[in-house]
């Protein structure tokens, strides 16, 4: 029973305290820094009590009747998807505290930053693919304000299109769960899917159906030729995009897409048909692309948003591969991604907070002016390309692994695909660095001379996030158990 207790205020408590701070619109900033950043430790407490007291269990919170419940439960994917979320969450919040000094609509920022915790968290412990969809679209509504955050014409924009790319895959994921409730009785997530019973039956139809239901959760996934929202995204204040990349709604529409194939379905209904192969061909195509477009970039903000659209991909396609140690490769880089490209957005918009620079061009010189950040991002540079020791080399090594392991044509020709993208990865990366460190003929960019680190609270997320990463490598032995279930 307390597990339960626990686990429901783990969800609920940041929604509540959220929609609290929007209401009474408090003024006194230290007050609601206090209250936002308590919510989050309170949070992280819950969620690990919670995972001790009831690991597989599953229970009902509100029956319809309809075959439609609200039920939430804790398996290896919730500990793995609800620890992540739940230790980033206040190290971003600290970051975003002195990141919006100065800003406006802050009550509303932290308000909706407070719901978008309890709605991610609300997907990672769902115990239904019913209640999953609902959480998981409470996280487009409560991060679309935080898209529009500024209120200009460029934001307002953006967030249009998100809402669009949104809704459209919203549309197409409910599409497919209407069947599935016609054809099983259930849609609640079981270790081999819960679609045993219908495969017989419906054996032509649930790869159609699986292909809708994955193109609707991969908009949040950024598959392509849905996922230019990220880029349209990148106008949101940093501490938003962070989130959107690492932690909220990528890594949502990634594990959506995870418990689509391993906990709905099933890999026995899936593996070696059409449907297969044609998802690990979207997710081919989005690595490369991701990659490419990267490369060509100058908006360095909009270039980290398309490595994410890229690196996505290969949480996705590992997955795809429908093996263990596809599923093992494709947590793998889930985990390291999630480190890196926070710190990675933490690291730019700690530039762009200090200098006001958003081009690669205008930040000659910057890497000897501001010494901690730029050595954090040339740390998880290093790491996202793949290089031994780092953690992101053992994560793409993984995913290839398993790739060459499972022997079909897919699944070599993204391994190559993945191979090629390291290296574009190491391009549009080291561009970067090089330029901080190195200034062409030696000389600084425009405003680059006063340039320098920023405030404790910024740089302690950055810090700590690179020496998790650099450890994370040393370590991988001991963690391996944490993404083996």
């Amino acid at each position: 029973m307390l597990y339960k207790v626990l686990l429901l205020s783990a969800v609920f408590l940041p929604i509540i305290s959220g929609a609290i701070i929007l209401f009474l619109k408090l003024k006194n900033e230290k007050l609601r820094n206090a209250v936002t950043f308590s919510v989050a430790i309170i949070n992280l407490v819950l969620v690990i009590g919670a995972m001790i007291g009831g690991y597989n269990e599953t229970f009902v919170l509100y029956d319809t009747g309809f075959a439609l419940k609200i039920s939430f439960g804790i398996d290896g994917m919730t500990r793995f998807f609800g620890l992540i979320v739940s230790v980033l969450w206040p190290f971003s919040l600290l970051y975003a505290f002195e990141y919006m000094e100065g800003e406006k609509n802050k009550n509303s920022f932290f308000a909706f930053f407070m719901m978008t915790l309890g709605s991610v968290l609300g997907v990672a412990f769902s115990g239904d693919l019913f209640t999953m969809y609902v959480f998981y679209e409470l996280i487009t509504l409560f991060t679309f304000p935080l898209v529009m955050h500024e209120r200009s014409k460029e934001a307002i924009d953006a967030g249009r299109k998100y809402l669009v790319y949104m809704l459209g895959g919203a549309g197409f994921a409910l599409m497919g769960m209407i069947v599935l409730l016609n054809i099983s009785d259930t849609v609640s997530f079981a270790s081999g899917g819960f679609l045993s019973g219908a495969v017989s039956l419906y054996g032509d139809l649930i790869p159609i159906i699986f292909l809708v239901m994955f193109l609707g959760f991969g908009v949040k996934a950024a598959i392509m030729p849905f996922g230019k929202w990220l880029i349209y995204a990148a106008v949101a204040p940093t501490p938003v995009t962070a989130l959107l990349h690492a932690v909220a709604v990528v890594k949502a529409g990634a594990f959506a897409c995870i418990r689509l194939i391993y906990y709905s379905f099933g890999t026995d209904a899936l593996k070696g048909t059409y449907a297969q192969y044609a998802a690990m061909g979207f997710c081919i195509l989005t690595i490369l692309y991701g990659s490419y477009m990267a490369v060509r970039m100058p908006h360095i903000k909009k270039r980290l948003a398309y490595s994410t659209i890229s690196n996505l991909s290969y949480v996705v396609f590992g997955a795809c591969i429908m093996t263990p140690m596809g599923l093992y490769g494709s947590l793998s880089h889930f985990l390291v991604h999630a480190l890196t490209k926070i710190a990675l957005f933490f690291c730019i918009g700690a530039v762009m907070h200090v200098t006001g620079k958003t081009l690669i061009s205008e930040i000659g010189g910057l890497g000897r002016k501001m010494k901690v950040i730029f050595l954090c991002f040339t740390v998880c540079s290093i790491c996202l390309i793949g290089i031994p020791p780092f953690s992101g080399f053992l994560s793409k090594f993984n995913i290839i692994e398993a790739a060459i392991e499972e022997g079909s044509i897919a699944s070599f020709v993204g391994a190559g695909a993945i191979i090629v993208s390291a290296v574009l990865t190491a391009i549009y990366l080291m561009t970067i660095v090089v330029k901080a460190y190195f200034p062409e003929n030696d000389i600084v960019s425009d405003g680059v001379a006063d340039a320098h680190d920023p405030g404790i609270r910024m740089k302690t997320p950055i810090v700590l996030f690179s020496c998790m990463i650099f450890i994370l490598g040393l370590l991988w032995g001991q963690i391996e158990g944490f993404l083996i279930f």
